[in-house]
């Protein structure tokens, strides 16, 4: 059994195919459609050979469609319809291939209808439809080897051969060049002497097209110098309608990774951007390496956000030292600015520098920075006693170069009247990356920051450390810390 499961699925539905066939002839017979019912039976009778009433059936429809398509052949005779005559005539010598009758009407009436063909073939060039001119002399030929048919066929063939020559001339001239080469095709299966003209014709429409090509591709050229992407991409698809492959494939997929990365970067969208720019650097385009470069900007890294150095005034707003009482060396400082604000000097970079360094140590600030990252962290760093802090210390949070969040930064005096602001700043994180940024804000007088990368992760830092909401001016009392916080103003004993 196991051996005859395997055939049986085969047979049944050839057997319901066999019964699905005879159906389909006997409601054909039913109406008289002989020529539907002979077909069907005949399916019917592949698959059971062996079967005497299918057998009666395809005999009686047989000669039903037999008769039927010769009494059609006779009356189409009559009113000189060839192409009737020989589809009529053509079914019934299929049916009945050793009949002499048959065959004498098949004949003349291909022979007619060959004729025919070609006269419509003259037509139809006359009136420049070589498409369909050539189409009928083929049609006309192939229906019969007739002598008389195939001498006509040879009459008539110059005449259209230079009709479509002709044409296609015209449509050159126009720079027609696919309709051109399409009815000098037809002519060469005709006439193998207009070959040459049809290998002159192609060469130059090569040529016309390398042109097309070249036009698209210095446009998109222009256009990607000037980084309008998406339309340098459009010029480059176009110039791969004229034609595949070039450089103008690579150029198309460079301009679409740039577009899309600009796009993404609109929105926001740093993966989308990331992914776009290495498309563009995959094309093997980015000689110029802005893709390679952008691809660096978009991607989100970890960058140290590092406050180098904090300049302050010597004194506070009202002139009163920033702790400690005055002294003769403090008033001697004081003298000093005055004195050069009065003869105009300035006294700026290094020389303002060495009269701060007069100040007395007692009265020099105790200076902590507090800054503030966009997602609400805060850091601050130990006080320093000092007019100029050189800090150094940073914080590392993961950003990109086109990140134009802000950062708040502080700069306090801690003593023990609580946490005084000297000044404050807010910069953008995108700013800090490209470059070191000299801020300045009411007493600060220099405050330098700059953002590079780091090998270290989001949220570490060194010589910052995590703290509470930052203390209030003196005029309210500073907020008690919360246990375990770090807060800059225990290093003087508070």
């Amino acid at each position: 059994m196991r051996r005859i499961l395997p055939l049986a699925l085969p047979l049944s539905l050839l057997l319901a195919a066999c019964a699905g066939a005879e159906k389909l002839g006997d409601r054909a017979a039913a109406v008289g459609d002989w020529k539907t019912a002979e077909r069907q039976y005949a399916e019917a009778l592949q698959g059971d050979p062996g079967n005497a009433e299918k057998r009666a059936k395809h005999h009686q429809a047989r000669q039903q469609a037999l008769q039927g398509a010769l009494a059609a052949a006779r009356a189409c005779q009559a009113s000189q319809d060839w192409e009737c005559v020989y589809g009529e005539s053509d079914y019934a010598f299929r049916l009945e291939p050793g009949s002499a009758e048959i065959s004498a009407l098949r004949a003349g009436a291909a022979r007619n209808v060959g004729l025919q063909r070609l006269r419509a073939a003259q037509e139809a060039s006359a009136r420049r439809d070589h498409q369909a001119a050539f189409d009928l002399y083929s049609r006309g030929r192939a229906v019969t080897n007739d002598p008389g048919v195939q001498g006509e066929a040879a009459r008539i063939a110059p005449g259209l051969v230079a009709g479509a020559v002709d044409e296609a001339q015209r449509q050159r001239a126009a720079q027609q060049y696919p309709a051109a080469i399409e009815l000098l095709t037809l002519a060469v299966a005709v006439d193998g002497r207009v070959r040459p003209t049809l290998d002159q014709v192609r060469a130059e429409y090569d040529r016309w097209l390398d042109q097309q090509y070249e036009v698209e591709v210095r446009q998109g050229d222009g256009l990607l110098r000037e980084r309008r992407f998406a339309e340098a991409q459009a010029r480059y698809e176009a110039a791969q309608r004229w034609k595949k492959g070039g450089r103008a494939e690579p150029l198309g997929r460079y301009a679409r990774g740039l577009a899309q990365g600009e796009q993404a970067v609109s929105r926001r969208d740093w993966p989308r951007a990331a992914a776009a720019y290495e498309d563009a650097v995959r094309s093997g385009m980015d000689q110029s390496r802005f893709a390679a470069n952008e691809l660096e900007r978009v991607s989100i890294r970890p960058y140290a956000l590092r406050v180098r150095s904090v300049l302050v005034k010597p004194f506070r707003p009202d002139g009163s030292p920033w702790t400690g009482g005055r002294s003769r060396g403090f008033d001697r400082l004081v003298g000093l600015l005055a004195s050069a604000a009065l003869d105009g000097t300035g006294r700026g970079g290094r020389d303002a520098l060495d009269v701060y360094d007069a100040l007395p140590h007692e009265n020099k600030p105790a200076l902590y920075a507090s800054l503030a990252l966009p997602d609400g962290r805060e850091f601050v760093t130990e006080p320093q006693k000092a007019i100029h802090a050189r800090l150094e210390a940073l914080v590392v949070v993961n950003t990109n170069f086109y990140d134009d969040r802000p950062v708040a930064l502080r700069i306090l005096h801690a003593d023990r009247t609580g946490a005084f602001e000297i000044g404050a700043v807010t910069f953008r994180l995108k700013d800090a990356l490209a470059g070191e940024l000299t801020l300045a804000d009411r007493s600060i007088v220099e405050l330098r920051v700059v953002g590079e990368p780091s090998p270290l992760r989001d949220g570490q830092s060194q010589g910052f450390s995590p703290a509470e909401p930052l203390p209030a001016p003196p005029r309210t009392p500073a907020p008690a810390p919360t246990p375990g916080a770090r807060n800059p103003m225990q290093r003087f004993g508070q």
